[in-house]
């Protein structure tokens, strides 16, 4: 009997045990339920799940708004096609923060610079692919910053304007800059493919930067 009393308590051990080591990812997506499938749509189940592990605390918490990708879809679509607010511009939308041991942060909207603009600042920008460009300082703990042209149907306009994605992440070694190049390449094809950009930007894999 006392045998048996025993295994019963190993074994309610073992599954506390199993229970608390997934309380985190459990309470996070139980806690912020949209943000949660939102980054997860954003960057990769992947790409998240090497996230979490590196931030990892006992404050680990998504920072951004509950703004689904539908949602934030739809608000972009408006904004291409609406007759553009000179005095206003165009809105910039938090779209996946999270924040533990250091932070990551990511915004997506219609850039403010035209394509000439950006092509004519050589010293910010650097072309990756036919219309992408990428700005980076993801070496000293800032930001990779990619710009490409992304036609709406039923928009105006839309020769001089880019979608801009922008990801922050910690500083190498924290999170390395492949991998933030990574999550800012899959980010740009995320919404490339949400917009359904009628010329179709190749988004490289390489985008060129650190070194």
């Amino acid at each position: 009997m006392r045998s048996l009393i025993r295994i019963s308590w190993c074994g309610a051990i073992a599954v506390l045990a199993f229970s608390t080591g997934c309380s985190s990812e459990q309470s996070l997506n139980e806690k912020y339920p949209t943000q949660w499938q939102t980054c997860n749509a954003l960057f990769g189940a992947k790409n998240m799940e090497s996230l979490r592990d590196i931030l990892d605390s006992d404050d680990l918490k998504f920072s951004n708004s509950a703004l689904s990708v539908d949602q934030l879809k739809k608000r972009l679509t408006h904004e291409a096609i609406a007759p553009y607010d000179e005095s206003r511009g165009f809105e910039e939308y938090d779209a996946c923060g999270l924040s533990g041991n250091g932070r990551l942060t990511s915004m997506a909207r219609w850039a403010a610079d035209s394509l000439k603009a950006v092509q004519a600042n050589t010293e910010r920008w650097h072309r990756a692919a036919a219309d992408v460009y990428v700005a980076d300082t993801s070496g000293v703990g800032g930001d990779v910053d990619l710009v490409f042209r992304c036609a709406i149907k039923g928009a105006s306009r839309q020769e001089q304007v880019l979608l801009e994605a922008r990801v922050s992440a910690p500083a190498p070694p924290r999170v390395s800059e492949a991998f933030h190049q990574q999550l800012a390449v899959k980010m740009a094809r995320t919404l490339r493919d949400e917009l359904a950009c009628t010329n179709k930007p190749n988004i490289p894999d390489d985008l060129g930067i650190g070194g």
